[in-house]
């Protein structure tokens, strides 16, 4: 055989090689392995019972790859008893591969044994170690873990990590020059493009910005219990410009911006209740002066843009007559002889509320987004359910105390009384112009809300952004954890340089005993591109 030829057929051998570890990934994004978490089995006290399912959506959801490894709806809870017997599952419900397994808790520290078992009988076996507090970061590593057991040769694509003047973002997605790269938590207050407060010795409820007073600098008015503090930004402290006290028995609720009587003058619009009676109000700001406008408003008040232009929309709703909200009764509200009265009611979805929803644009329709206990559900423009997220989010302390009744009948001297936590803002937001709306939303982040549904203090939340992909809400980009509750969020120009950053109020963690002082901090976050720099700005 001549050289030429020998040399010939080794590059033959090899291309056929390359193709034969090429072509079953190819083959793989046509026909995806298919997949089915059953609910772990929790060995352990009985309050953590509730892992059985939280594990097995949160290992669901962090093996799903589209076009690879995508998981089936499958009525399936039968625990098997070997890997032979979880392989005939498997097949018997056309599955590629059955993953089950157990979490073991003793006192902090927990053991995850995990089985994969394909159709094929092929198993693998894996166990991991670690504190409760970081079951999620090993859930994540458990699923890269499986997914490269089951593809030796692929790994999932993933953003590479870029170099960027801001340190505070992270983005799931390329995005244009018009977004700030990659927001990450940062541990130093003097990273370039994240803005600290001082620590303000009280608790927050809410917050808001804006020029109200057209003297050029923003206001930025945060929400007590019964307080309303306004601020301004003045280097890099907070500087008090006013104060207003309701009433000690007031509980207010949520507190919103907008020209009322439009004459060029926002005023502050909050919603208070007095035991289980409405009592909202409106106040002005003049001369760093809070003046009361009207009280004993008898309407929980929002402020929501409503199609089909989208202009800032006064709302309101009472109380129910035999639940905490009655469906279908928020209304647009207008000042009629002084008071405020129902004007318009909006068609919504069942759930909806005065606090939990939103519109979010699209070209030539909406959805309408609703936090349903702390779960968004997303639903069409004639109020069909499209989708429902499975993560927590806009979730609040924020509660109001309820009787649930039968109509016509006073509840029960011996009931306990329910209750009923708001949401927090759920914001359409445009940033790159694209005629494609996005939601900004809180992600709150605590193992102790999951077991006692009235501990709404979260130890750390994220900033999230989502978008309508046309099956869910996806991920386009987040902020860090960022260490507190998060308490309220927004875009707003809080420096005056004519661009919007991201500002995010927080309490400080009080501690799993809840007996620390909760203060707040006032974070915010350029969202363009920044100059690296050694000092804030």
């Amino acid at each position: 055989m001549s050289r030429n030829k020998l040399i010939l057929l080794i590059l033959t051998i090899l291309i056929l090689n390359v193709v034969s570890l090429v072509s079953p990934f190819k083959a793989q994004a046509n026909n995806p392995k298919t997949f089915f978490v059953l609910p772990f089995r929790i060995i352990g006290p009985k309050e953590y019972q509730y892992l059985a399912q939280g594990t097995q959506t949160m290992l669901t959801t962090r093996l799903t790859w589209p076009d690879h490894l995508e998981p089936r709806e499958k009525d399936l809870t039968a625990f098997p008893k070997s890997p032979k017997q979880a392989g005939q599952i498997a097949k018997q419900n056309n599955l590629d591969y059955l993953i089950y397994g157990s979490l073991t808790l003793i006192g902090s520290k927990c053991n995850l044994e995990t089985k994969v078992v394909g159709s094929n009988q092929q198993t693998f076996s894996f166990t991991q170690q670690t504190e409760l507090n970081n079951l999620i970061p090993t859930l994540d590593k458990l699923s890269e873990q499986i997914k490269q057991k089951i593809f030796p040769y692929s790994k999932p694509k993933q953003i590479q990590k870029q170099s960027s003047d801001n340190p505070n973002f992270i983005y799931t997605q390329p995005t244009n020059n018009e977004l700030n790269p990659y927001i990450t938590y940062v541990a130093k207050t003097n990273t370039p493009g994240r803005w600290r407060s001082q620590t303000l010795n009280f608790p927050s409820r809410g917050l808001t910005i804006g020029d109200v007073n057209k003297d050029g600098k923003a206001e930025i008015f945060i929400l007590g219990e019964n307080k309303i503090y306004v601020y301004q930004k003045k280097d890099s402290l907070l500087k008090q410009l006013a104060i207003y006290s309701a009433p000690t028995n007031f509980e207010c609720l949520n507190i919103n911006l907008m020209d009322l009587d439009r004459d060029g003058f926002q005023e502050i619009i909050v919603s208070a209740i007095q035991g289980h009676t409405i009592r909202s109000f409106i106040l002005r700001l003049q001369n760093n002066k809070l003046s009361l406008v009207q009280k004993d408003i008898p309407f929980l008040m929002n402020v929501v843009r409503v199609p089909p232009d989208y202009r800032k929309t006064l709302i309101g709703q009472k109380f129910g007559h035999a639940r905490i909200f009655d469906p279908y009764s928020v209304y647009e509200l207008i000042k009629i002889k002084g008071k405020y009265q129902k004007e318009r009611r909006l068609s919504l979805p069942k759930y909806a509320n005065v606090f939990n929803f939103t519109y979010l644009p699209e070209a030539n329709s909406y959805k309408i987004i609703v936090n349903h206990n702390d779960h968004l559900y997303v639903y069409s423009d004639h109020n069909s359910l499209l989708a429902k997220t499975e993560e927590l989010y806009a979730a609040t302390g924020i509660g109001i105390e309820y009787y649930e009744t039968v109509p016509g009948l006073a509840p029960s001297k011996n009931s306990d009384p329910q209750e009923y936590y708001i949401s927090a803002r759920l914001i359409p937001i445009n940033l790159d112009k694209d005629n494609k709306f996005e939601l900004l939303v809180s992600r709150p982040i605590s193992l102790s809300v999951q077991m006692f549904y009235r501990y709404r203090d979260f130890s750390q939340g994220e900033i999230h952004c989502l978008y309508w992909d046309g099956i869910g809400l996806n991920l386009r980009w987040k902020t860090k954890r960022i260490k507190g509750t998060i308490t309220d969020y927004g875009l707003y120009d809080i420096d005056g340089d004519g661009r919007k950053e991201l500002v995010v109020c927080i309490n400080t963690f009080p501690g799993v005993t809840g007996f620390k002082h909760k203060k707040t901090i006032v974070l915010s976050y350029k969202l363009g591109k920044i100059k690296s720099s050694s000092k804030p700005k």
